[in-house]
C-alpha cells in the first residue's frame, strides 16, 4: 500500500542516515519527514487523496474562501492603477484548489487582466497545474504574493533552555527507535532569535524558524511593486516564548488526529508549527515590505462579505440539504476557536493607503455566489470538524 511505503521508506532512510553520519538535528529530521524523497508533502500527499486525511484547510472547506479573497485581489489590482497584467504568485499552493477558486472568481467578477502562478515544492496537475518552486524562474513584476498556511509547514529548530544555557534537540537511535538528545545549537540563528526576546525565558522549550531568509529572498526576487497576503495560524512573541514554558507548539496530524510526538509515522504525518508573527513581520521588513493590516480570518471574511453570502444562501432555491451543507462549511471558515482565529496580514513595498476600511465591494459581486460542487473535491462534512479544534490564541498583542 502506498501509505505504508512512505512511512517505511522515510523511517529507513533516516535510520540509515543516522547510522552512517551520526545524530541529526530535530529540524533536519522534520525536514526529511515533510520534504524528503518520501516525505509527507513530496510523496504521501500526492497519493490516494491524502489531502483529505489530514487537517482541514480553508480552500478545501468551501469555495467561498477563494471567492472572497478574489474580491480583495480585485481591490489590490485596482490600486496599481495600471493596464499591465498583474501577476499573482501563490506559494505553497498544495493541490491547486485555492488557485482554481480565485482564478475562477476573478473571471466571474470581470477581472481578466491577471496571470496566476500556483507554486509548490513539486509540480503536479491535480485541480490546476502546479509549478515546481525550482522551475519558477524569478521574474520581477508588479503583482501579489499569496500564501495560505505556508509558514506553519516550514521545518523549525527545536530548542530547550536549562539554567540559562541554550540547547538544541537532536535525533539519534537507541536500538531501532528514535530518541531526543540535547546539545549545542547547530545554527546561530537560534541564539539570534532568542536574544531579541525582551523577557528572560529560562527553563523553557520552543521552536524557531530560520531559513537564512531564503523564502523571503524568493518573494523579493518575484515582485517589483506589490503586496504579500499571508494567511496562517500563529502566536505573539509572549505566547511563543516565556519562562517555564514546558509544552511544545508542534502539531503532528495523522488521519484527522493530533499527536505531540514528531516521531509518529515519519513521512506519513503532517508536522506543523505556530507561526512566530513578530519574526515573520521582521523578515518582511527586511525585504522592504511594511504592514497594511493584520486581523483575524473571521473579521477579514466578514469585511469582504461572508455575511452577504450566508444571506444569499438562505434565500437560494437550493434544497434544504444543500443549504445546510454549504452553511456548515462556510461557518467553519469563521469559527472563533478554529479557522476564524487564523491571522491575515497584508504587506506592501510601495506608497499606498490600502486598508480593509476602504474596500470597494460592488453589490453585483454577490449576484452569483459559490456553492460546493463535485469538482474540486472538498472535505466531507461535518465529520471532519469533530476532531479539529484550535484553541484561540492572542497572537495580535
Amino acid at each position: 500500500m502506498t501509505i505504508g511505503i512512505s512511512f517505511i521508506k522515510t523511517h529507513n532512510f533516516i535510520t540509515e542516515k543516522i547510522k552512517k553520519t551520526g545524530r541529526i538535528s530535530s529540524k533536519d529530521f522534520i525536514d526529511i519527514c515533510l520534504y524528503g524523497n518520501n516525505g509527507y508533502y513530496t510523496y504521501t500527499r500526492n497519493s490516494e487523496n491524502v489531502y483529505f486525511k489530514d487537517y482541514a484547510t480553508a480552500p478545501l472547506t468551501h469555495p467561498a474562501f477563494g471567492f472572497l479573497i478574489s474580491i480583495l485581489i480585485c481591490n489590490l489590482i485596482e490600486s496599481f492603477n495600471t493596464k499591465e497584467k498583474i501577476v499573482i504568485n501563490e506559494f505553497g499552493a498544495g493541490n491547486g484548489t485555492l488557485a482554481y477558486d480565485v482564478s475562477k472568481s476573478l473571471n466571474l467578477l470581470g477581472y481578466k487582466n491577471f496571470k496566476y502562478n500556483a507554486i509548490d515544492k513539486l509540480n503536479s496537475d491535480s485541480v490546476t497545474p502546479i509549478i515546481s518552486i525550482d522551475e519558477k524562474k524569478p521574474q520581477k513584476q508588479n503583482g501579489i504574493i499569496l500564501t495560505n498556511e505556508l509558514f506553519d509547514a516550514l521545518p523549525h529548530h527545536l530548542f530547550v533552555i536549562k539554567k540559562n544555557k541554550l540547547y538544541e534537540k537532536y535525533v539519534e537511535l537507541k536500538g531501532d527507535k528514535f530518541i531526543e538528545v540535547l546539545d549545542t545549537p547547530s545554527d546561530n540563528c537560534i541564539q539570534k532569535r532568542i536574544s531579541l526576546i525582551e523577557e528572560n525565558i529560562d527553563n523553557s522549550t520552543g521552536e524557531i524558524f530560520c531559513e537564512k531568509n531564503s523564502i523571503f529572498d524568493l518573494f523579493k526576487s518575484n515582485i517589483n511593486k506589490g503586496y504579500i497576503l499571508t494567511i496562517d495560524y500563529g502566536m505573539s512573541e509572549n505566547n511563543l516564548f516565556f519562562k517555564g514554558k514546558k509544552n511544545s507548539n508542534i502539531s503532528v496530524i495523522n488521519n484527522h488526529n493530533f499527536y505531540k510526538d514528531y516521531f509518529y509515522k515519519p513521512g506519513f504525518s503532517d508536522i506543523t508549527f505556530q507561526v512566530d508573527t513578530k519574526e515573520l513581520f521582521r523578515n518582511y521588513n527586511s525585504i522592504n515590505f511594511s504592514n497594511n493590516f493584520i486581523t483575524t480570518q473571521r473579521e477579514f471574511l466578514f469585511e469582504l462579505g461572508i455575511g452577504e453570502i450566508l444571506k444569499k444562501l438562505s434565500l437560494s432555491k437550493k434544497t434544504f440539504e444543500e443549504i445546510n451543507l454549504n452553511r456548515f462549511a462556510i461557518n467553519q471558515l469563521i469559527k472563533p476557536n478554529g479557522m476564524g482565529n487564523y491571522f491575515v496580514s497584508l504587506h506592501s513595498n510601495f506608497n499606498n493607503d490600502f486598508s480593509l476600511n476602504n474596500l470597494n465591494i460592488k453589490k453585483k459581486f454577490f449576484d452569483e455566489i459559490p456553492y460546493i460542487k463535485e469538482f474540486p473535491q472538498r472535505f466531507e462534512l461535518p465529520g471532519i470538524y469533530k476532531k479539529n479544534n484550535i484553541i484561540k490564541e492572542d497572537w495580535i498583542k
